[in-house]
């Protein structure tokens, strides 16, 4: 006797009460966009706005307060090339070199915003009171953003052009 086919068509069953709803195909590894996410908390928009508006206004140790996340990472460029971590070593940092430095003018330029962080153009009239050298100092921070707070900065110095 020869098997029958079945004319019949398959039907979808009903979804199982408390069964999760299927995940949609998986696109093909590595291809396309992915979403960037910072975390919880205000995004990269709102940390910089806030963030350059307070410095304009000279209010630093708020900005310290506000905004530097427990964990915060800062790293120097060119010279120093080192990185403190963590936000007692990271201020320890900030007050050494505000102990050795007197700022006569600072200008603050920015923010320019990206998908996870920001980045502030520093223009500082400044001596160095060790060596009572007075300078104009130039350089760009670049701030990542995670959980509403400034993760990590880093400072990349102008250098001047070679001769």
């Amino acid at each position: 006797m020869a098997a029958r086919k079945s004319t019949k068509k398959a039907t979808k069953r009903p979804a199982r009460k408390g069964a999760r709803p299927r995940k949609p195909a998986r696109r093909a590894a590595g291809l396309g966009p992915k979403p960037v996410k910072t975390g919880s908390g205000p995004g990269p928009l709102e940390v910089a706005q806030a963030f350059a508006a307070l410095l304009r206004e000279g209010k630093v140790h708020e900005v310290e307060a506000r905004w530097l996340a427990p964990g915060i990472e800062s790293v120097e460029g060119v010279g120093a090339s080192m990185a403190w971590s963590g936000k007692k070593a990271v201020l320890g940092k900030y007050r050494a070199w505000e102990a050795d430095h007197e700022i006569h003018a600072m200008e603050v330029d920015g923010p320019w915003v990206g998908a996870t962080g920001f980045a502030l153009r520093y223009r500082i009239d400044v001596t160095q009171k060790s060596t009572g050298q007075r300078s104009a100092m130039e350089e760009i921070a670049v701030y990542t953003v995670r959980n509403g707070k400034v993760a990590r900065e880093e400072f990349h110095f102008r250098v001047p052009a070679p001769a």
